[in-house]
């Protein structure tokens, strides 16, 4: 079930999703004349209060409003988010994600616009309800009630999968890790706060998160403007690394341009959520008479998510070179030169411990600094690597410096029959090893690498799952010049494990300040996690309210929501996840194709808001 979700998910966000809404964006940014530029002090204005009539229609501020659902956003989307797309795509990844959020900004403005204009009053309750169900019905007419239906559905079953477990397993995980506080303790402290929040309703919700975001943002942001202040000779050398890797895909861990920019696009629509039109939910429930007020709050939050949040931790990532293959972290002992004696090496082979090649690079490091192994010919003799399979390890990592010619790496058994090779430089190579008593190919290793001829970089050995097979014949590794003439340098060889997600920028940040990372990240994934979880449980009972229109089911659906917090805090999630992952995909398809169809009306009411703007009939409270 496990796999089949998750190439559900992958088919969702690969073509389809991602398509729609960049389609999206691009659209709206179009037909409204850049609006999210246009604007911008406007949108600005309206987060003070400057126009905020407190007798408007409604229970929370702008403010409030934009705080809501930014903490739905802002959190695993940037502090994980980020390292994710850094670590299969490449620093590159994260211009396309700048691209995608500043387009992302013009359909946020429509979604949330259009979820204020046609929400909802109970007359008995007074409750403001709004968002996509409410637009498509209201807006597209009673033959689009089906996918208002199955747009409630699923955001509610959503809900309860990416926000109430995934985000209190993560905040378990962080707490678990580096604190070693069971598990079951902070499910415990997830479903009581959350209890406390979500039970009040989005006025107790919109406070809370009000105060919570722009603290830890804040807090976030300031610990890596610290780090860039302290590096800012290398700012430079960290913006031109993501253009020049934009365009070329070295970085990427398929190397390849199209990999990059897929990347991109999917971790800026999981950032800021623009298209799946949640957050139009969290806008309805704002105290305004004006709609198009709401489009322009909400415009700010692919700018503040993507943008601000996510550059920042991208440049923390940059900055400390935990980038290709030096996301890969070293774990236990590293060789070096000094490790293979001069008198023993074979022929071509030696220490070379003065004119070593500097690195071109100045955000990573590939050498001890001390001396390298260097394979100069004339010579075929091949070098044995002191390489061990070794149990909780990824892989093994070593620098090299491609001065001439080509090098193997080259697999035999204790036998020294040929098990498998490889060449190293290119971007990628796969070694297969066939199973002679069943005929079977088994992937066992994938050798991670791009040589530049003269330069230093660093080849990651992997070891795959079908590396049982190939452990069980005791393999060795060796080095293998292609050529007697090639010439070669190595050093630092070393185990190492795959870092990524929270874990890697939670390195990233180590590598600065020593410590803080494990402290600050692990406690801003809880309360970044919390304050998503209480904003989703809205989105969910706002689902919930417009399916079913009963009080007590509303008050059932929160319970249960906050109870599977408690639940997916010790849960290994993994079916949970693609399943979420596949549904908030789904949102798009409907959403996108519904404000498409109502961009007249956001045109129109665009037109007549702005126009009294000018005329200066929009009146001004403070």
């Amino acid at each position: 079930m496990s796999h089949y979700l998750e190439q559900l998910s992958g088919f969702i966000w690969n073509y389809p999703v991602v398509i729609l809404c960049l389609l999206g964006g691009l659209f709206f940014t179009i037909r409204l004349n850049f609006i999210q530029f246009r604007w911008f002090p406007h949108a600005l204005a309206l987060l003070t209060g400057k126009y905020d009539d407190p007798n408007e229609k409604g229970h929370i501020t702008h403010l409030q409003a934009l705080s809501a659902a930014l903490s739905g956003t802002i959190g695993l989307g940037n502090i994980a988010g980020v390292a994710i797309a850094i670590a299969t795509g490449g620093p590159g990844a994260v211009l396309w994600m700048w691209i995608v959020g500043l387009f992302s900004m013009a359909t946020k403005y429509a979604e949330c616009a259009l979820g204020t204009y046609y929400r909802v009053q109970n007359p008995d309750t007074k409750e403001v309800y709004g968002g996509p169900m409410y637009y498509m019905t209201q807006g597209l007419g009673k033959k689009w009630k089906p996918a208002a239906i199955f747009f409630a559905t699923v955001i509610g079953l959503a809900g309860f999968g990416m926000a109430s477990m995934f985000q209190s397993n993560q905040a378990a995980e962080a707490l678990y890790t580096y604190y070693s506080i069971p598990k079951a303790v902070t499910g415990t402290a997830m479903f009581v706060l959350g209890a406390m929040v979500i039970l009040g309703g989005i006025e107790r919700i919109g406070k809370v998160t009000s105060k919570i975001v722009p603290l830890m943002c804040g807090t976030y942001m300031l610990g890596a403007l610290f780090i860039c202040i302290l590096n800012i000779h290398l700012i430079p050398e960290a913006f031109l690394i993501i253009f020049k890797d934009a365009f070329s895909g070295t970085a990427a861990a398929g190397g390849v341009i199209g990999a990059v920019i897929k990347i991109g696009v999917k971790r800026a629509i999981f950032s800021n959520e623009a298209g799946l039109g949640s957050a139009s939910i969290a806008y309805a429930a704002v105290k305004t008479k004006y709609p198009i007020r709401e489009g322009m709050v909400a415009s700010l939050g692919p700018l503040i998510d993507t943008i601000v949040v996510c550059t920042a931790t991208a440049l923390v990532i940059i900055l400390s070179g935990n980038y290709g293959t030096e996301m890969y972290q070293a774990k236990g002992k590293t060789w070096t030169a000094q490790t293979f004696s001069s008198s023993s090496l074979p022929q071509g082979w030696g220490v070379k411990e003065k004119d070593i090649p500097k690195a071109s690079e100045s955000l990573r490091s590939f050498t001890t600094g001390e001396a390298v192994l260097q394979f100069k010919g004339p010579s075929m003799k091949d070098i044995t690597l002191p390489i061990i399979h070794k149990p909780h390890t990824h892989g093994f990592r070593f620098s090299y410096f491609n001065q001439k010619g080509d090098m193997n790496l080259v697999i035999k058994d204790e036998d020294g029959n040929l098990l498998g090779s490889a060449s190293l430089g290119s971007r990628e190579g796969k070694v297969m090893l066939k199973d002679p008593s069943t005929g079977k190919s088994h992937h066992v290793l994938t050798i991670i690498g791009h040589a530049v001829k003269q330069d230093w970089k660093s080849c990651v050995v992997v070891f795959e799952k079908g590396f049982k097979h190939l452990n069980a014949l005791s393999p060795t590794f060796y080095l293998q010049p292609k050529n007697p003439d090639t010439h070669w340098y190595f050093d630092r060889i070393h185990y190492v494990d795959k870092v990524q997600g929270v874990a890697l920028t939670t390195v990233s940040f180590d590598k600065f300040f020593h410590g803080f990372g494990s402290i600050f990240i692990t406690f801003a994934v809880f309360f970044f996690a919390f304050s998503t979880l209480i904003t989703w449980s809205y989105y969910g009972e706002t689902a919930v309210n417009y399916l079913f229109n009963k009080k007590i089911l509303v008050t059932i659906y929160k319970l249960l929501f906050v109870l599977l917090a408690l639940y997916g805090a010790v849960q290994q999630l993994d079916i949970v996840v693609n399943f979420a992952d596949a549904m908030l995909g789904l949102l798009v398809v409907p959403n996108i194709i519904a404000i498409i169809l109502l961009s007249g009306k956001v045109s129109k009411l665009t037109e007549e808001y702005f126009q009294k703007l000018k005329r200066g009939e929009i009146k001004t409270y403070k």
